[in-house]
C-alpha cells in the first residue's frame, strides 16, 4: 500500500487527469451518459487544490464568471432545470482547475515526460485499433476488454480507445497537433513533414493508420486541417497544384471516409439539416449546430445573449434548430464569449492558428459537459505553457 502511494504524485496524477479525459474505456465507463469514473476524479479535485495548489489563478476568475451566467441562465428558466446537468458543469471546470495549476503554477510537467505522455496516448489509440480490427476480420464483433462493443457497420473500423470514431478524430488530431508544437521547441524552427518523419515516423505512421482505420469523415477533416501544417509561404508554388489535385481526388475518390466528409461537406454548404444528417449522422452532431448558430442565433433578443436555460438545445433532439455550438441556446451568447475569452487565455495562444482550427471545426467551440473536449484543451493548455516559458527564457 505504502509503495502504491509513494506514485500518487502531482506529476501522475495530472498525467491521469489528462489521460482519463481524452479515453472513454467503455467497460468501466460506459458508451453513453455519466462516467463515474470520471466524475469519482473530479470529487477529489477541490481537495488537489486547497492541498497542493490554493492559488488564485487565471482560469478561477474566467471560470467563475462563466458559471454565473449558466446559473443565471438555468435559474431563469425553472421549468427546464437539471440541477445535475448544472453540477455535472462545475465539476468539468473544477477538474480543468486543478490541471492547469499543476501544470502551469506547480510545474509538474517536464518537455520530456509530456511528450512522451503524447507518444503513449497515440500509441495506445493505434493498439487498440490494430486489435479491434484483428478481431474484426475475424468477425468477432463485441470484445468489451478492448473496447469493442457493437457493430458500426463500417467493415473493419473501429473507435480504438473512444466512444465512436469522430471522437477519437479529435483526440488524435489535437494530440499529435500538440506533439508537433513540442518537437518545434526541440528544434527551435517549423518542421517539415520529412523533418517530423525521420524524428518519430513510428507516431507518423500510428496516428495516420489509427486516423485512417476509423472510417470517419472527421478524422478526414483532422488529418486536412493537419496537413496545412506543412504548407509554408516557401511552397506555395508546389502547395498551390497539390491542394488542386487533392481537391479532385476528394471529390472523385469513391472511399467511404472521403465520401462521408464529401457529402458532409458539400450539405454544409448548402445550408440543409437534412443532407447533413444523412450524409454522416457523426459529422451530423458537428455541423448542424453551426448551421443552426448561423441561421437561428437571434442577437436581438434577451435570450439570444443569457440563452433559454439547460438543456433547451437538445430537448426537442441533438439534431434539431435549437442546438447551437458552445452551447449558447442554452446560456446565451453572453456566456460563449466569456469561453472563448477562457480558450485564449489559458489554452490557445494564437488566434490565427491550426490550434484554432481544430477548435472550431473539431472541438466546435465548446466545452460545455463533453469530457474528450476538456481533455483535448488540456492537451492544448500544456503546449501553451511550455511555448510561453520558452519565450520568457
Amino acid at each position: 500500500m505504502i509503495s502504491f502511494l509513494k506514485h500518487i504524485t502531482q506529476r501522475n496524477f495530472a498525467a491521469f487527469l489528462l489521460i482519463l479525459f481524452c479515453i472513454q474505456y467503455i467497460p468501466l465507463e460506459s458508451r453513453d451518459g455519466v462516467s463515474y469514473l470520471k466524475l469519482s476524479v473530479s470529487m477529489l479535485c477541490p481537495f488537489i487544490i486547497m492541498l497542493k495548489s490554493p492559488w488564485i489563478s487565471r482560469p478561477i476568475v474566467l471560470f467563475l464568471t462563466y458559471y454565473v451566467l449558466v446559473l443565471i441562465a438555468a435559474i431563469s428558466h425553472p421549468a427546464s432545470l437539471r440541477w445535475s446537468t448544472v453540477i455535472f458543469a462545475a465539476t468539468f471546470i473544477l477538474t480543468y482547475i486543478t490541471y492547469y495549476n499543476l501544470i502551469v503554477i506547480n510545474k509538474v510537467f517536464s518537455k520530456g515526460f509530456f511528450i512522451q505522455l503524447i507518444r503513449g496516448l497515440i500509441k495506445a489509440y493505434a493498439f487498440f485499433m490494430i486489435i479491434q480490427q484483428c478481431f474484426l476480420l475475424l468477425g468477432i464483433k463485441i470484445v468489451p476488454f478492448f473496447n469493442l462493443v457493437q457493430d458500426l457497420g463500417r467493415g473493419i473500423a473501429g473507435n480504438s480507445l473512444s466512444y465512436e470514431p469522430s471522437s477519437a478524430a479529435v483526440v488524435l488530431s489535437f494530440a499529435f497537433l500538440s506533439l508537433i508544437r513540442m518537437y518545434e521547441l526541440e528544434e527551435w524552427k517549423k518542421l517539415t513533414f520529412h523533418e517530423l518523419w525521420e524524428k518519430d515516423k513510428w507516431i507518423v505512421l500510428a496516428f495516420i493508420y489509427t486516423m485512417l482505420g476509423l472510417v470517419s469523415g472527421t478524422a478526414m477533416i483532422g488529418l486536412t486541417l493537419i496537413a496545412f501544417y506543412f504548407i509554408s509561404p516557401k511552397q506555395y508554388i508546389i502547395a498551390v497544384p497539390t491542394v488542386l489535385l487533392v481537391l479532385i481526388l476528394f471529390f472523385n475518390i469513391d472511399y467511404l471516409p472521403l465520401e462521408r466528409a464529401r457529402n458532409s461537406f458539400l450539405a454544409f454548404l448548402s445550408l440543409d439539416k437534412e443532407a447533413v444528417m444523412n450524409a454522416d449522422g457523426s459529422a451530423a452532431a458537428r455541423i448542424v449546430p453551426i448551421i443552426n448558430t448561423l441561421t437561428k442565433l437571434n442577437l436581438f433578443s434577451l435570450e439570444g445573449w443569457f440563452g433559454h436555460g439547460v438543456d433547451y438545445g437538445i430537448s426537442k433532439w441533438i439534431f434539431s434548430d435549437r442546438v447551437m455550438i458552445g452551447s449558447i441556446a442554452d446560456y446565451g451568447f453572453l456566456s460563449f464569449i466569456v469561453m472563448q475569452i477562457v480558450v485564449y487565455t489559458c489554452m490557445i495562444r494564437k488566434i490565427f492558428s491550426l490550434e484554432t482550427l481544430l477548435w472550431m471545426f473539431l472541438g466546435m467551440m465548446t466545452l460545455g459537459n463533453v469530457p474528450i473536449n476538456w481533455g483535448v484543451m488540456m492537451l492544448f493548455t500544456t503546449v501553451r505553457y511550455f511555448h510561453e516559458n520558452e519565450c520568457k527564457d
